[in-house]
């Protein structure tokens, strides 16, 4: 008989301050989900990690920076099991590409959870090209952790901001964000958020449009959107907002100030999908002062 396959959070950790911020934001995540949590340490040689191109070089060459990430990681690991006793937590350590090795190791997981990276000045608006490659490639949902540094036993801000926008990758983040205010307990604003022109340089086909002149109409459209998760979380606390009030992305960052979560879809589809985030998910998982969960 084949064991049942347990999904599970994956946490990318590297031993910077950020990615044990991430730890411990998928330490809850996974308690809360009833899943074990797995932290991936990968590493490649600087060359490799810029060219690609795999170098010839014996395993043993990497032996002391793998056993130092191993050693890493595994503290990291010691820590939450003794923080969070209920917690399963395993480690996974691996030589090469870091993003292909943390999307492979999340190919089967619930989420996929990412510090973001301390920039320097030069490059504030970019995000790191792990972090970046993994939000825009990975199949399952990936939460990049921001904001201000927070101690473990802090309240939490227990408010949840998901952007709609009638597409269904906009409905599956409806959802993710449904589920994620069930389970922590925490009120949820879904925001339908718009202008007069498209929010995307290459927007698809959505099948679904707001008359940006009728407020009634807006509202009507986003109760619809959102009726169905509402019915399946009946006890989630959540309020209905339209804005026409600047940029989608500026609206949407703008009302996560404060929040827990803010949640939004990626548009990326076809040939393009996996070297094309749809522009408000990618402004807010760059500029937005909390943890921004991008679902597909």
């Amino acid at each position: 008989m084949c064991a049942l396959r347990t999904e599970t959070v994956v946490a990318g950790f590297d031993g910077t301050e950020e990615s044990r911020r991430a730890v411990w934001w998928a330490a809850d995540e996974a308690l809360t989900r009833g899943q074990p949590l797995l932290l991936v340490h990968a590493f490649s040689m600087p060359l490799e990690e810029l060219t690609r191109v795999h170098l010839p070089t014996e395993e043993f060459a990497y032996e002391p920076v793998r056993a130092a990430a191993e050693q890493a990681v595994v503290g990291m690991a010691e820590q939450c099991r003794r923080t969070l006793p209920g917690l399963d937590v395993s480690t996974s350590t691996h030589l090469g590409h870091p993003a292909s090795v943390l999307i492979d190791a999340a190919v089967d997981a619930s989420v996929l959870v990412l510090g973001a990276p301390e920039l320097s000045r030069l490059r504030r608006v970019l995000l790191g090209s792990t972090a970046a490659e993994v939000v825009r490639t990975a199949h399952v949902p990936v939460v990049v952790v921001r904001g201000e540094p927070a101690e473990r036993d802090a309240p939490r801000a227990d408010r949840i901001v998901v952007g709609v926008d009638g597409s269904p990758t906009s409905s599956r983040a409806t959802g993710f964000a449904y589920d994620y205010a069930f389970r922590h307990g925490a009120e949820l604003t879904a925001l339908l958020a718009y202008t007069e022109h498209p929010p995307d340089a290459l927007p698809p086909d959505r099948g679904w449009t707001v008359d940006a002149d009728d407020a009634e109409a807006s509202r009507r459209a986003l109760s619809e959107a959102v009726a169905g998760w509402a019915e399946r979380y009946p006890d989630v606390s959540a309020r209905h907002d339209v804005t026409t009030a600047g940029r989608p992305a500026e609206a949407l960052i703008d009302a996560a100030e404060g929040a827990d979560l803010l949640v939004v879809g990626t548009r990326g589809r076809g040939p393009l999908r996996t070297t094309l985030l749809g522009s408000v998910s990618h402004a807010v998982v760059h500029y937005a002062p909390v943890p921004v969960a991008v679902v597909r």
